[in-house]
């Protein structure tokens, strides 16, 4: 079966470029499109495997239907694709739950196999994007152990695991790293997601970093 996916653009011509670089994939389906935030929050009732969300919608913030999305569809994978590149969109909408966030000058291919990977459990993040991550680390050096006592307690080989995801590794190949079957990857992501409290790869990474878990700046 197909992978269903919903847009959610309000710049009509990018919303049909965005439809455009899907609509030649049998391996994907697009089942809805909106161009704003009252529009699109229906879409979520569509249980779609996939949205591709802008974030400056003309009456209100893609954020909303993240959030939407979580509560509803926690399955559901979210990439944003926006031009917003600002410290605090980027880790805002992370911190929201998003799985990956690239910007608008995205090529179709480019734009196509980003949908692709975050579909397979990868988290695309446009190098522009990225930067902002690494400031976290560069302003704030983590702590060998947490710094905050009521920290959550990732064990060492849960940590290792969400690093390599944080830097751009699927499960797969974060599973073959670590040489591990993906079954006790699968295992560490739940505990992971429990003791964070999260409901998406791109929250748990967020929420890591934040707590002076992980470091994502080690070669």
């Amino acid at each position: 079966m197909p992978a269903r996916v919903i847009v959610v653009e309000d710049d009509e011509r990018l919303r049909s470029y965005a439809l455009g670089a899907l609509a030649g994939a049998q391996d994907i389906a697009v089942v809805g499109d909106a161009g704003s935030l009252a529009a699109g929050l229906p879409l979520v009732d569509l249980q779609p495997d996939l949205a591709l969300l802008d974030l400056g919608l003309p009456d209100g913030s893609g954020q909303t239907i993240i959030q939407a999305i979580r509560e509803r569809v926690p399955g559901c994978r979210v990439l944003v694709f926006t031009v917003f590149e600002d410290r605090a969109s980027v880790l805002g909408t992370l911190k929201a739950g998003a799985d990956g966030y690239i910007l608008k000058d995205t090529s179709v291919e480019q734009l196509l196999g980003h949908v692709r990977a975050t579909l397979a459990g990868e988290t695309p993040i446009s190098a522009r994007a990225a930067s902002h991550l690494l400031s976290l680390v560069r302003d704030e050096p983590v702590a060998p152990e947490p710094a905050d006592p009521a920290a959550p307690h990732l064990s060492p080989r849960e940590r290792e695991l969400l690093e390599y995801l944080a830097r751009g590794l699927s499960r797969k190949e974060a599973a073959r790293v670590m040489n591990l079957s993906p079954y006790t990857v699968a295992e560490y992501m739940q505990a992971i997601y429990r003791k964070l409290q999260v409901k998406s790869r791109g929250e748990a990474v967020f929420e890591a970093i934040q707590a002076r878990l992980i470091r994502i700046d080690r070669e």
